[in-house]
């Protein structure tokens, strides 16, 4: 998502348009599933993949007829058996999927670009429903867009077509990343979307051991922040992975906003720098803080603290971080660093599956 906003900020910045092309259904096996996202620049830039790079020429082609002509589109795969032939791509995927094509068009369409940059903006930071009329009767209709809020209970009245409120209002509780064909006078087909931001990840200290972790986050599709005050280390050439790059001045905490979904590592291998940062962000509502070290680092770090030994949340602080892994080498410490900030974003246990086969068995 994160990428996709990217490329939107720079069409925007440079007066160009494009195309968002979002699998809305799909039957059978397919490279990804309903929900995934690409976007097509005014310039031919493609960002995402909806298929292993087997469809992605022929939605190039496609995108630029939808800005030809202003209005979304829905394309139809069907790559059961032998039957792609067809098409001429050549898949082979036993599967099929309908991808929806919505121009972004800054300039001719103001206010669905407005409600198409809030999707990609607010999506990051909080759960979020969306609902999009794919296809109607009406072509007035096609591509009409509602972000909603579902911890609102009236976020529902923003919905200004009465047969997809009354349908909302009955799926909000439980709603799923599919399309729906609500019929009517209006023919409406309606995909509706639930989403979930993805961790933010802020690592505190640019060192090589950090390189791994930043790899291996990105992987996952988190969002990740790197923060130091050594340009010479926080630079895109380090780290051209990471989504964000704070080098903030010595001798200073940087100011950093947190909330439910960020989730911190302190690294910065320097004792006090360690304390100053940990006792900056203690009173945050984090949703996990990780520090570096060994446990008694970590016990002479707070007990030199007057605000640290006096926080009511200390005992909360993960160190030392990651799971018991057996991890020797700076790419496996990364990767047990991740396992156990996973176990917190997910709510797992951190045990063997095989474990707990037994014991809901016995």
């Amino acid at each position: 998502m994160i990428t996709i906003k990217k490329e939107l900020e720079r069409c925007k910045k440079e007066g160009l348009s494009g195309v968002i092309g979002t699998i809305i259904s799909t039957k059978g096996s397919t490279y990804q599933k309903t929900g995934a996202k690409c976007f097509v620049s005014e310039d031919r830039k493609l960002t995402g993949l909806l298929s292993g790079g087997c469809v992605e020429a022929d939605i190039v082609e496609h995108a630029v007829k939808v800005l030809e002509t202003g209005k979304p589109a829905i394309l139809h795969y069907d790559f059961y058996g032998e039957e792609d032939i067809v098409w001429g791509l050549g898949v082979g995927c036993n599967g099929k999927m309908n991808i929806f094509l919505q121009p972004y068009l800054p300039k001719k369409q103001p206010e669905r670009t407005e409600v198409i940059d809030q999707y990609f903006s607010q999506s990051l930071q909080k759960q979020l429903h969306a609902v999009t009329i794919v296809n109607a009767k009406d072509e007035n209709l096609q591509g009409k867009m509602w972000i909603l809020d579902p911890l609102q209970s009236n976020d529902d009245s923003l919905i200004t077509v009465s047969e997809i409120a009354h349908d909302y209002q009955d799926r909000k509780n439980n709603l799923k990343n599919e399309m729906v064909y609500l019929g009517g006078e209006k023919e409406l087909y309606v995909y509706y979307e639930s989403l979930s931001p993805p961790p933010h990840l802020k690592i505190f200290g640019a060192g090589p051991d950090a390189i791994p972790l930043v790899k291996m986050a990105k992987s996952l599709k988190w969002i990740v922040t790197v923060l130091d005050h050594r340009p010479t280390h926080c630079n895109e050439n380090n780290f051209p992975d990471a989504d964000f790059i704070q080098v903030y001045p010595k001798g200073s905490v940087p100011d950093v906003s947190f909330n439910e979904n960020t989730y911190v590592i302190i690294m910065t291998h320097n004792f006090l720098h360690d304390q100053e940062i940990l006792e900056s962000i203690i009173h945050s509502n984090a949703a996990y803080i990780g520090l570096l070290g060994p446990k008694k680092r970590t016990a002479q770090l707070i007990e030199s603290s007057q605000t640290l030994k006096a926080h009511p949340s200390i005992q909360q602080i993960h160190s030392p971080i990651g799971l018991d892994i057996g991890a020797k080498t700076p790419e496996e410490i990364a990767f047990s660093i991740l396992a156990e900030i996973m176990t917190v974003y997910r709510g797992g246990t951190g045990k063997k599956l095989s474990e707990l086969a037994a014991m809901a068995y016995s």
